[in-house]
């Protein structure tokens, strides 16, 4: 087994807990604007400090202590916002376990995790309403309250009325009546701030206990296969401390929030390793308003995937084009490094109208999730702009690895964090194998599952990722090379990753995105497959009818051909579908694999094709033909 451990290259101030390290900022940075956002697209954006934040969710978690929901499990759902941030860190901080959920969750979905997680409480945009109104009436006794946190929903139903309770004892929820209390967020808070000023420390007093379960999330799945994993303070804490570790940023650095907040690697990094470092978090206002949000902010820092780095570049490369600047951009890039290696730094002179397209400041990125093209990475960084790759899970709280900014190696995802040691099991150093993390970060495990916590924790410690990867012996960096569970095994025993062949495909810019997987074949031979999402604007630049399907499939096929003759034999695709239709997502945009799958296979069968009739067919106009076919079928068939 290879094994690499992390090391700090800056020094960090320690601190026990999310509590401990939050008020640190609030000292060092109080009067400061942590958070900056508008409540609608069109509103003025408001500015929250340091100082103004700690209020805030001191005062919410008081109530919430005060109302009985000490220990509960509280979830949070709805878009990015500046009151989540403030219940998940008032509900982490000395009530309970936040148990964030994913907004683009179905309703029975949502309604089942609320129950599987054992929630008494829920916060949420008033676009989930009327879910939770189901929820409270379907999980009678278990959902106490339920708050609107941001949108108008009225009044609240049921407002504490802090004149008639006796505010030196605790409302006991357990004796609430069946139907849950309905409050406002902004009533929440004025009630808590009424307690607190009448001398109720009773939030700020309680211990928090570092190994205890502080965060449930739920990985990605129906609701019966979904894991549940468990983090700790000291899983979130050491992670923080571990990122801070690697990478130093200034006080003020403004940060777009793009990813969704329940997902770990916006949670740890977006959220607490900001707060950490005294940044300025601008919330994004989605993702059509991120290049309008970056110019208006002048945004320092953006965290992303890498399907928001790729939609940079090809604009930049299209703008380029278009002014008759690539070739010249081309032929300076060289020169500019050259200059970079004895000390004069010349990009932000030649190259600035790129970096004012993205509001003048944007200076560096951090990307996780997936691999992202190296040659990206090289482009932005040679014009200004840096890119850490970094890699992770949610069992690993959820940062493992990163490149930081005095080791960078693109196409590699760098070291080990701080603290944290990264092994590939292997027998000889630089065969790829699979990635197994050990250290404080690791989950305490999956909520109820104990056969799969041990499955994927061995008894020294390491956690199983079911990512393969190559340590190179020569540095110690780390490459990610596929998934244990997307790897082809072919019938004469060989291997092929999706991930490399994707990245091959991706490469022509008539492709939006493409997936790659394995499929038996008549034959009974397991042979190599790939959808291909076509870019629309792009074929018709090369003046291509997009509804030419002969037309596009003639161009295809040249692309697969040309990928090919680059391949060993074993690993060639042999066949191959084509759409105008963006793959089905997670909130973190990767490619569902199983659902995408899953609906080929099932046009196969409505329109009764085999793959050596579907390869190089339209998929969209085939499901537009089977549909009509079937509507035909249902007309026949009436009286």
């Amino acid at each position: 087994m290879q094994v690499v451990k992390g090391r700090f290259f800056y020094p960090i101030r320690p601190f026990k807990n999310l509590r401990e390290m939050i008020l640190q900022s609030g000292q060092l940075y109080g009067q400061l604007d942590a958070f900056r956002f508008r409540d609608e697209p069109s509103a003025e954006p408001r500015a929250k400090s340091y100082q103004s934040f700690i209020d805030d969710f001191q005062a919410l978690g008081t109530v919430l202590l005060h109302l009985g929901f000490s220990e509960k499990r509280i979830s949070v759902i709805g878009e990015n916002s500046y009151n989540w941030s403030v219940t998940h860190t008032a509900v982490l901080n000395g009530v309970g376990v936040s148990v964030p959920l994913d907004r683009l969750l179905p309703e029975k979905e949502i309604i089942t995790l609320l129950e599987r997680g054992g929630v008494s409480a829920v916060f949420y945009d008033a676009s989930f309403h009327d879910i939770m109104m189901k929820a409270g009436r379907q999980l009678p006794g278990q959902i106490k309250m339920l708050c609107c946190m941001r949108g108008k929903i009225g009044r609240s139903a049921d407002p504490v009325d802090f004149s008639s309770v006796d505010l030196a004892t605790t409302a006991n929820v357990d004796d609430a009546a069946q139907a849950p209390g309905i409050y406002r967020f902004e009533d929440l808070l004025e009630d808590g701030r009424a307690l607190r000023e009448q001398g109720n420390r009773t939030y700020d007093e309680t211990p928090i206990d570092e190994n205890a379960l502080a965060s449930l999330l739920f990985t990605s799945g129906t609701t019966s296969t979904a894991k549940a994993v468990m983090l700790s303070h000291r899983n979130i804490c050491s992670d923080v401390t571990g990122v801070a570790g690697i990478i130093k940023l200034k006080q003020g650095t403004r940060m777009l929030s793009i990813l969704p907040l329940h997902h770990t690697f916006e949670n740890t990094c977006g959220l607490f390793v900001a707060l950490f470092f005294g940044c300025e978090i601008v919330i994004c206002e989605g993702l059509r308003y991120i290049q309008k949000n970056l110019q208006e902010y002048h945004i320092d820092m953006i965290i992303g995937v890498p399907v928001v780095f790729e939609s940079f570049y090809r604009k930049v490369q299209d703008s380029l084009k278009k002014s008759g600047k690539d070739k010249l951009v081309k032929k300076m890039i060289p020169v500019t490094e050259a200059l970079r290696k004895v000390g004069i730094d010349l990009r932000h002179k030649l190259y600035k109208q790129i970096i004012e397209a993205f509001g003048g400041r944007l200076a560096l990125g951090i990307c996780g999730a997936a691999p992202i093209d190296p040659e990206i990475i090289r482009f932005f960084d040679a014009v200004g702009f840096r890119i850490l790759q970094g890699y992770g899970l949610t069992e690993t709280a959820p940062v493992a690895s990163g490149c930081n900014d005095k080791d960078f190696m693109p196409g590699t995802v760098g070291y080990p964090v701080a603290g944290v040691e990264i092994a590939v099991d292997v027998d000889q150093p630089g065969e790829p194998g699979e990635i197994l993390v050990r250290g404080p970060i690791v989950m305490n495990g999956y909520y109820q599952d104990l056969a799969a916590t041990a499955e994927s924790i061995n008894a020294d410690g390491w956690v199983h990722t079911g990512d393969i990867g190559v340590i190179n012996p020569k540095n110690n960096y780390l490459s990610i090379t596929g998934r244990l569970k997307s790897m082809i095994v072919l019938k004469s025993g060989k291997k092929v990753f999706p991930e490399e062949l994707e990245f091959m495909i991706n490469q022509n810019a008539l492709i939006k995105e493409s997936m790659v997987w394995g499929e038996e074949n008549d034959e009974g031979d397991v042979v190599v497959n790939a959808k291909i999402v076509l870019d629309r604007e792009h074929i018709e630049q090369e003046g291509v009818n997009h509804a030419d399907e002969a037309a596009l499939k003639m161009r295809l096929d040249q692309i697969i051909a040309e990928i090919n003759r680059h391949l060993p034999s074993f690993k060639s695709i042999r066949n191959y579908v084509f759409s105008f239709q963006d793959m089905v997502k997670t909130t973190t945009l990767k490619i569902r694999r199983p659902i995408e799958i899953a609906g080929i296979r099932s046009l196969m069968e409505s329109s009764k094709l085999r793959w050596r009739e579907l390869t190089g067919r339209n998929l969209d106009q085939l499901a537009s033909a089977s549909a009509s076919d079937g509507n035909q079928e249902n007309t026949e068939k009436q009286p």
